[in-house]
């Protein structure tokens, strides 16, 4: 027989948790150095207990929301390249259900990390207990089941018993590339500190080695065939590049074969703008320049990327009648998308063996390709350029002042957008050359990660981290400031005032004819909401929950404040106004598939309508 340990479920939890490594490239990291979360009757004396008693290695922190705490984690996984995250605990009822966001939003994006809800009595001694669901046909039903479809693996200890192969289960789900997401276990509440017998090897340090998936030589084989036919070839950077840490492949095999690399939201600063392949952001949010590359491509190279309808502007983007697909990317499911000719591999690993073979079979730049390649982006840089300048007299807009933080912050920095309007800003505008990295999500596109995200960055050792976030998305759950402040968080935050959800009011008008209901307005004499605008000091609140604030309106005051944010330590925020209405410069080579009513009374939706309708049925269409 094994020898045992006689621990509580929650402390064997905790030992387990502290014990297990992932191993990549011959280097070791602790896969769960972190933890966070809000304790309860639930989880106090179980889980909470475990940890303070069995998992001290594990830093703990405390936020004050379940969903925030899910994103910090999230944020936290993606610095550290999904090699490394943070295991998030909640108490029953309100506090697991406060997860579901979070835990969705870390399945879609595709990023580990550890949730650990905790559910109902197991033994039902207690009869109905408080924020228990009584579903009418499912006994067992609770609101931690509610996680089950949000999550990529997901199990309900009922008895200690159960735990050994649910945490071996767990680990190994989340050490996997290509099955990333919230891995949960859902503890029944009594089990939580009830003990058990476990084998004392389970808590023995145990490396996941993750290892690079190499591609077959009869995929690469024909992927380089299709590349040595293409006179058009392009790029897709996704996610999968960063996250297989490519990066310095991915410019060589761009610039030895002539070939034009765009970027995903999630790939975005992957290639790096300096270099004369990199055209930056394609798709409904990308640049006028890659979207045209993209329209008159005969070959396009998916690499770790889901192909979502942001990046392909609802299948509409690729225009020549001949296009072909290939892909790299460790998941058969993304693989096969857009009926690509697949590479199944480690994204580093796919790359450097179609150089070599790219190589030998004598792959040579289209001169010509190249050239357009440097005229489109050429024709960008000269229409945007002027309307990034602030002009006197003028409000400034949202865009001039992106500007403006591009060029005042560390070279080595990152910057965090995720919803509204300003991640696709980011996308189409922001300048990546020397090492400013992206932080960016329009695959889940969730209000509020923005703070705990960027602290979820800062707590994973990345400096010069600045957030930017819209008021709609701040005023959501201004309390991670408190988290970031109390925690010593090196951080500035960018808060970007234009008095409401104004990206939405910007699809409203183009496919209603009006916005309604999404600017912060006091009611007018008839109780509509288009009286003035709210009178909310950002910056007073903002100083309330342990920030130093500064306040711009003008091109000379952000400058001024962003020197004095970065000279100080701890939490910054810069209270920024700009103007409501006055969006940055689209691509109209751009499709986005949101459609107008199909029946309507106005003249002006009936039109919206059947604009909408013919040009849909032009663009789109299927790839097969």
């Amino acid at each position: 027989m094994d020898k045992t340990i006689r621990l509580t479920v929650g402390q064997a939890v905790a030992l387990f948790l502290q014990n297990q490594w992932t191993e990549r490239d011959g280097k070791e990291q602790r896969l769960i150095p972190k933890a966070c979360g809000i304790y309860g009757h639930g989880n106090l004396s179980g889980l909470g207990q475990g940890f303070m008693e069995c998992g001290r290695e594990i830093k703990f922190c405390q936020p004050f929301h379940e969903q925030s705490m899910v994103h910090m984690a999230v944020g936290y996984a993606r610095a550290k390249r999904r090699l490394s995250t943070m295991a998030c605990t909640a108490s029953i009822g309100p506090g697991t259900a406060n997860m579901y966001t979070g835990a969705a939003g870390a399945t879609i994006t595709k990023i580990p990390v550890l949730l650990l809800p905790s559910d109902h009595y197991g033994t039902r001694r207690q009869g109905i207990v408080m924020q228990q669901l009584e579903h009418v046909v499912e006994y067992d039903f609770s609101i931690a089941d509610g996680l089950r479809p949000v999550s990529v693996f997901f199990d309900k200890i009922a008895r200690p018993e159960q735990l050994t192969a649910s945490l071996m289960e767990a680990t190994r789900v989340l050490t996997s590339p290509d099955e990333a997401g919230a891995v949960t276990l859902s503890i029944c509440q009594g089990v939580q500190s009830e003990a058990g017998d476990f084998p004392v090897k389970l808590f023995e340090k145990r490396v996941w080695h993750v290892d690079r998936r190499p591609p077959a030589e009869s995929q690469v084989a024909r992927v380089v065939q299709l590349l040595k036919d293409a006179r058009k070839p392009l790029i897709i950077s996704g996610g999968g590049v960063y996250y297989s840490e490519a990066e310095a492949e991915l410019r060589s095999f761009a610039e030895s074969f002539g070939i034009p690399v765009v970027e995903t939201i999630a790939g975005r600063s992957t290639m790096g703008d300096a270099l004369p392949m990199a055209v930056g952001g394609m798709g409904v949010a990308g640049n006028s320049a890659a979207n045209s590359l993209a329209e008159q491509a005969d070959l396009v190279l998916a690499i770790g990327t889901r192909m979502l309808d942001v990046s392909t502007c609802a299948q509409t983007a690729f225009q020549n009648p001949d296009v072909r697909f290939a892909s790299i990317n460790v998941l058969g499911k993304d693989a096969f998308k857009f009926a690509a000719e697949p590479i199944l591999a480690d994204a580093r690993e796919g790359i450097s063996k179609l150089t070599a073979a790219a190589k030998e079979i004598g792959v040579t730049p289209n001169e010509q390709w190249v050239t357009t390649t440097e005229r489109v982006k050429k024709e960008w840089h000269d229409l945007a350029s002027p309307t990034l300048i602030v002009k006197d007299g003028e409000p400034m807009t949202q865009a001039q002042a992106l500007k403006i933080v591009n060029d005042s912050i560390p070279e080595n920095s990152y910057v965090v957008a995720v919803a509204g309007s300003l991640p696709g800003d980011v996308h189409k505008l922001w300048d990546t050359r020397g090492d400013k990295k992206c932080h960016l999500d329009f695959g889940y596109s969730c209000m509020t990660y923005e703070i705990p995200g960027g602290i979820g960055l800062c707590m994973a050792g990345e400096k010069n981290v600045f957030v930017c976030i819209g008021d709609g998305t701040y005023l959501m759950n201004p309390s991670d400031l408190i988290v970031a402040a109390r925690e010593g968080i090196n951080m500035t935050v960018c808060l970007f005032v234009n008095h409401g959800y104004q990206i939405i009011r910007e699809l409203q008008v183009a496919t209603t004819g009006t916005g309604f209901d999404v600017e912060f307005r006091e009611r007018d004499e008839q109780g509509q909401s288009k009286g003035d605008f709210l009178a909310i000091d950002f910056a007073k609140h903002a100083e309330s929950l342990g920030a130093k604030v500064y306040k711009a309106s003008t091109g000379e005051e952000l400058g001024l404040s962003l020197n004095q944010a970065k000279s100080e330590d701890g939490l910054s925020v810069v209270v920024i106004e700009v103007d409501p209405h006055k969006m940055s410069i689209g691509a109209e080579n751009s499709f986005w598939d949101i459609a107008p009513p199909m029946a309507s009374k106005d003249p002006k939706v009936q039109e919206l309508r059947r604009s909408y309708e013919e040009h849909r049925d032009k663009i789109q269409r299927y790839y097969l």
